[in-house]
């Protein structure tokens, strides 16, 4: 992966935000995330944050060390300073001597201490980025990490990748929790310059904006070297029929039969996106699939997206489409059926009353030919095949260097069904022609 640091650019970056009142701290900060951002290697549609320790002053004209750590809802690719709302340190660290916080109680203290009430809610990963003493943290969900954590026993592979040069973290679900952890890991070895975390991602951090990116991209680097370096044959492939169906010859019947049914005849359809290259159907063609496919999602915030997994089907025969539909809607069907079980059976554990998601798959694996992203909207469509080719990237890598080996649909749950994202399912009722092609 290529540094793409460039001393003019950071320059003329700090020149044109000083002219709008933005400090250098926080215009370096806007440089090295869009940086981040722009690489979908390293972070997609949402998938990492960024942070810088600095001052800020309020409406009274009072002065506060803060954190300006990233929004959430912003791009990291084209963020602005508003983007990295500004949170006084001073409470945050003092939330490091509480034994447990809630979520919910999480946020409110981040959003008390804001210095613009305006702001949007600042990440999840807040406290994490505040427990560090670095003024500068970069987090990412990188590709090539996620090949060297998503494995079953990861801790001795990350060792031998990384050396002493990175600090482990156990999974943990992020919030107050990861926070404190983190921190401690650190405290253990302050001479660390990033933290992996298992089957999750990591963190670089250093005293300026520059050093924090730099180590970001070498160990980036250090495991994309491992993975190509070390890798393994690839699985063996499947076989395909002698004649290949179109997308087009099977893409309405696979739109019709992840449409989520409302009752009295009623659906709300999906739009698709179908996705394929030489990479894309490399992979997918392999015997292997449906196995990796039902492993689950390489990193956690993945499930926002595409549920607990990908959904794959069999290569469609040309000469026998008329049977096809079927064979579209029994794999549905099962995925349907497994994806109430993980709700069912996780939904019990406890108390919490949690509304269902819809069931439906949003990412459809088809050897052959490639992949179809569905959503409500076309957006959305995109983001699930953009996940997919990021998803693929990542089981290449962890299935060249080992088994890949995510986390588990039990940890998955938590975070799928976070209860700050269910307190929004209210408000996203779909407009009556969302999914409809017309």
């Amino acid at each position: 992966m290529k540094n793409l640091w460039n001393d003019a650019d950071a320059e003329k970056m700090i020149a044109d935000y000083a002219r709008k009142g933005v400090g250098g701290d926080l215009a370096l900060r806007v440089y090295t995330t869009r940086l981040l951002g722009g690489e979908p290697r390293l972070v997609l549609h949402g998938g990492g944050n960024t942070s810088c320790k600095t001052k800020a002053t309020d409406l009274l004209g009072d002065e506060w060390d803060v954190l300006c750590v990233k929004g959430s809802g912003w791009d990291m690719a084209v963020i602005e300073p508003q983007g990295l709302p500004a949170v006084k340190m001073g409470a945050l660290l003092k939330a490091r001597a509480l034994d447990k916080l809630s979520d919910e109680d999480m946020v409110a203290l981040q959003r008390s201490n804001l210095i613009d009430p305006s702001s949007p809610n600042p990440s999840v990963e807040t406290l994490l980025h505040a427990f560090l003493p670095h003024k500068f943290v970069d987090h990412t969900h990188s590709t090539a990490i996620l090949a060297i954590v998503d494995q079953e026993d990861s801790k001795p592979l990350i060792k031998a990748v990384f050396g002493d040069r990175l600090g482990y973290v156990p999974y943990i679900k992020p919030g107050f929790d990861l926070a404190k952890v983190a921190a401690e890991v650190f405290d253990a070895d302050p001479s660390v310059e990033g933290l992996i975390l298992d089957k999750h991602g990591i963190f670089t951090f250093g005293d300026d904006a520059r050093q924090a990116y730099d180590r970001m991209i070498h160990y980036v680097n250090v495991a994309e070297e491992y993975v190509a370096r070390n890798g393994k044959p690839q699985a063996a492939k499947a076989a395909l029929p002698a004649k290949l169906a179109k997308p087009s010859d099977i893409a309405p019947t696979l739109r019709g039969a992840v449409a989520v049914a409302r009752g009295e005849g009623r659906f709300y359809r999906m739009i698709s996106d179908f996705r394929t290259s030489d990479a894309i159907v490399d992979f997918i063609n392999s015997a292997k699939i449906a196995d990796y496919a039902g492993r689950g999602v390489s990193t956690p915030d993945l499930s926002i997206r595409i549920k607990t997994g990908p959904m794959a089907v069999p290569a469609p025969d040309a000469d026998k489409l008329g049977d096809y539909k079927a064979v579209i809607r029994s794999h549905v069907e099962a995925f349907v059926k497994d994806y109430t079980a993980y709700f069912e059976t996780n939904d019990a554990l406890d108390d919490v009353k949690r509304t269902m998601l819809d069931p439906m798959p949003r990412l459809t694996l088809v050897p052959g030919l490639g992949m179809f992203g569905h959503g409500r909207t076309l957006k959305d469509a995109k983001i699930a095949s953009d996940v997919g080719e990021m998803w693929i990237e990542a089981v290449r890598g962890a299935e060249a260097v080992g088994n890949f080996h995510p986390l588990s649909k039990a940890d998955l749950f938590p975070l799928e069904y976070w209860s700050l994202e269910q307190a929004k399912l209210a408000s996203n009722k779909p407009k009556p022609l969302t999914g409809q092609v017309v």
